[in-house]
């Protein structure tokens, strides 16, 4: 055999040697399952933010709804701590006075205008802007509790707490529970301190003059600063 037919011989042998390691490796790269990819790509963490939902609104829509403004919550001018300053009732009197003034606000809560009227001193109610006058105390008071007015939230219920402290002075009384409320189409109630001045009639104590909870029950969001001190 001749030099130049060995080294094409040669030359033939490695290209063919090549091409069957190509093969191998093209064999290889086929063989590779096609689903690792998918795998290895739901694997990789998505990024911040992707595919996220907005978060729903109050209603589960994804919307806020706009509420009525509530009315401001008042401060004690005489300095009280949040919260009913002054100790639980203990005499007698004390009790008989955080009585007079629960029943107030239960009253109020029934929405029982003669109720309301029979636990006030007389003329005690002359001062207070009714929003439904009406020729009677009761018939007023009744028509007047619930009041709408424009922009301001819907009184629906009042109760005093078990929160509540009573001082006596005389034939003078002052209490101060802690009172919840609840307005319409307001999912929140409010909680505050109302400051209730008594006084002595006979063997009775009488609302000497309306308190915070009486002008949240008539929809009045401005009470005077007078509601606050004593009579």
């Amino acid at each position: 055999m001749s030099s130049r037919r060995r080294r094409t011989l040669s030359v033939l042998a490695v290209a063919a040697l090549a091409g069957v390691g190509a093969g191998v490796v093209i064999g290889l790269a086929d063989d590779e399952d096609p689903g690792d990819a998918a795998r290895e790509a739901a694997s990789e963490p998505a990024e911040p933010g992707a595919g996220a939902k907005p978060p729903a609104g109050p209603d589960g829509d994804g919307s806020d709804r706009e509420e009525p403004e509530l009315p401001p919550e008042e401060d004690d001018p005489q300095g009280a701590e949040p919260g009913p300053s002054g100790p639980a009732p203990e005499s007698a009197p004390e009790r008989a006075a955080a009585t007079a003034a629960r029943g107030y606000v239960q009253a109020l809560d029934r929405r029982a205008g003669a109720a309301v009227c029979g636990t006030f001193a007389p003329e005690a109610l002359d001062a207070v802007d009714f929003p439904a006058p009406r020729a009677s105390c009761p018939a007023t008071v009744k028509a007047s509790l619930g009041f709408k007015r424009r922009g301001f939230p819907v009184w629906e219920h009042s109760e005093m707490t078990d929160a509540v402290s009573a001082r006596v002075s005389g034939e003078e009384a002052r209490v101060v529970a802690t009172v919840f409320t609840v307005y319409a189409d307001v999912r929140e109630p409010t909680i505050e301190d109302d400051i209730i001045y008594l006084e002595r009639s006979g063997d009775r104590w009488l609302i000497a003059k309306p308190s915070l909870t009486l002008y949240r029950a008539i929809g009045d969001a401005d009470p005077p600063a007078s509601a606050l001190s004593p009579p």
